[in-house]
């Protein structure tokens, strides 16, 4: 009897189980809130390696444009002991003041990093590097055609003023080129806020390598 009841108690077990399996709804049936979560996440995550990535890349390139110049700073060292450095015929007050140009620009962007959501830091800091290529561009035109300090007749302090000059300034061009870019992209509702950091540790360095060139070619 127990044998002939065991089918009769296994069927609707069963039969619940599998209809229970059938009430399951499928995949397609699940909350449709649910589906975005993981997607959203992986473009985080994607994105927040993408600046990482950038930022790594931004500082290794600085890093090597910042032995680049501090081995031409040292080469013009070099020069400098062994012979008797002569005093470049353009105002090193002037010099002085063009250079505050770009260290007025640093704490403009450094502190305007705080303030994210205002493009005014960025703007400011782009009319001073425009101000500061344009005094750049006086200075070298006075020493070339003014005071004869040229390539080659001038030496190695012409051609160190000359051409270490003109590399900075390529250097902030791009900079403030950037920046520029920068401040179109923000105008556009653009989330400039990575960007923004790696271009005002450009703008360190085109400032600290303007100490370096002031200290080794600048002074007398």
């Amino acid at each position: 009897m127990s044998a002939e009841r065991k089918p009769a108690v296994d069927g609707p077990r069963s039969s619940e189980s599998e209809t229970r399996a059938d009430a399951t709804p499928p995949s397609r049936s699940q909350p449709l809130g649910m589906t975005p979560l993981p997607a959203a996440s992986d473009a985080r995550t994607e994105n927040a390696n993408a600046e990482g990535t950038a930022w790594l890349g931004t500082v290794l390139g600085l890093a090597a444009w910042t032995m680049f110049f501090a081995s031409l700073a040292f080469a013009v060292g070099w020069y400098r002991m062994r012979e008797p450095w002569p005093t470049l015929p353009v105002s090193l007050l002037g010099l002085s003041l063009t250079g505050l140009l770009l260290l007025v620009g640093s704490a403009v962007l450094h502190l305007g990093l705080r303030r994210r959501e205002s493009p005014w830091p960025a703007r400011g800091a782009l009319l001073l590097g425009l101000g500061f290529l344009a005094l750049q561009a006086m200075w070298t035109h006075q020493a070339w055609w003014t005071e004869h300090v040229r390539i080659p007749e001038g030496g190695v302090s012409a051609s160190a003023f000359h051409g270490l000059t003109a590399l900075h300034a390529l250097h902030v061009l791009v900079v403030t080129f950037n920046l520029f870019l920068v401040c179109w992209r923000h105008t556009r509702g653009a989330d400039v806020r990575a960007s923004l950091r790696r271009h005002v540790l450009g703008w360190h360095f085109v400032t600290a390598m303007w100490v370096l060139l002031f200290v080794a070619v600048y002074l007398p």
